[in-house]
């Protein structure tokens, strides 16, 4: 492996406890501050072009951004000057399972495990990848591999509930429900901040209608309090349940986090026509939720249901003809328009 000079960044992120004084930038320190920035990482390319390492750098910042395509540039320019250094050709691959470029990750998380058989995220990787070719055995398998190395590590336990999950959805059998619900258990276990694995226990939970999915989704709010999913997931729970004044409460904060979440007008409007029939106040959710979401064929169809509602029945055509512009097999609004012919 080639060597690289040791670049030492001074990121002053203290803002644990202290006083006042002790939080405020003297402008002596601006100096010792470095930007995360392109520039930085390309200064780093430009003072040394033959180092893998600063290309490497470049790349994770640039994943950071989005921008995959320079990432996997930069990465196959580190890569052609020292081919052998493992975590470059581990977010190499990251980079093209992302992309779906299979063979190409496959190929390159083997060659890390033929050097390092332990190594963590290549077997993560190959995981991944066979569990995308729906090749659950296989994905198992090097999860399983993956945690006699590092038995702590969340994110196999939660892949593997994934697995498991999908399996249970498809053929419905018990014993792959139990193994889900064990496997989200023991991630948040081995990560108390795990959200995702909040959120899919009470999703599962939820689908077997088992109150116990309510306290999984106020666990996925106590680590990421304006979550949209867990907050929407909450109010759908209510709703089921004909709980609507908690539902109509939950949508409220849903949108009081993101106002512009056509989901959970949607949802209010649906209550205020089916539940409580106050016409008005659905069409006022239901425009809402298309003001937002212009292409929500389904809050069309309940506009025309509205309207046709109201008696207003050239409206009550409009809405359903546009329900039915966005989504040609809208057999409902078909249905509906036709019964007003």
């Amino acid at each position: 492996m080639k060597s690289w000079p040791i670049i030492v960044l001074l990121v002053l992120l203290c803002s644990c406890s202290g006083s006042a004084e002790d939080k405020m930038a003297d402008e002596s320190d601006q100096d010792t501050l470095i930007v995360d920035s392109l520039e930085l990482y390309s200064g780093m390319v430009k003072q040394y072009p033959n180092s893998s390492e600063s290309y490497y750098q470049r790349a994770a910042y640039l994943i950071r951004q989005g921008d995959i395509q320079s990432a996997q540039a930069d990465l196959e320019s580190a890569i052609a000057i020292d081919s052998s250094v493992n975590k470059v050709r581990t977010l190499y691959a990251d980079v093209m399972v992302a992309q779906l470029d299979l063979e190409t990750g496959k190929y390159n998380y083997e060659y890390v495990l033929s050097n390092d058989s332990s190594n963590v995220k290549a077997l993560m990787g190959l995981a991944k990848i066979y569990a995308l070719l729906e090749n659950n055995a296989q994905a198992v398998y090097y999860l399983g591999t993956l945690l006699e190395y590092n038995p702590y590590y969340a994110d196999a336990y939660f892949m593997k509930g994934m697995i498991y999950q999908s399996d249970y959805y498809k053929t419905g059998r018990q014993e792959s429900w139990d193994r889900a619900v064990s496997s989200y258990q023991t991630a948040v276990e081995q990560d108390p901040n795990y959200y995702s694995a909040y959120v899919a226990l009470g999703v599962m939970h939820d689908q077997v209608n088992s109150d116990l999915a309510l306290e999984y989704y106020n666990a996925a709010l106590e680590v990421y309090p304006e979550s949209i999913e867990a907050w929407y997931n909450i109010g759908w729970f209510y709703q089921k349940r004909g709980d609507i004044d908690n539902a109509q409460a939950t949508y409220r904060r849903l949108n009081q986090i993101d106002s512009t979440y056509a989901e959970g007008y949607y949802n209010q409007g649906y209550i205020q026509l089916i539940n409580i029939g106050n016409v008005d106040s659905a069409i006022f959710f239901f425009d809402k939720a298309v003001y937002f979401d212009p292409e929500y064929y389904k809050a069309y169809n309940n506009l025309g249901l509205c309207y046709e509602k109201k008696k207003d029945y050239n409206e009550a055509r409009k809405y359903y003809q546009k329900a039915i512009e966005i989504y040609p097999d809208f057999q409902l609004a078909k249905d509906n328009l036709n019964a007003l012919q």
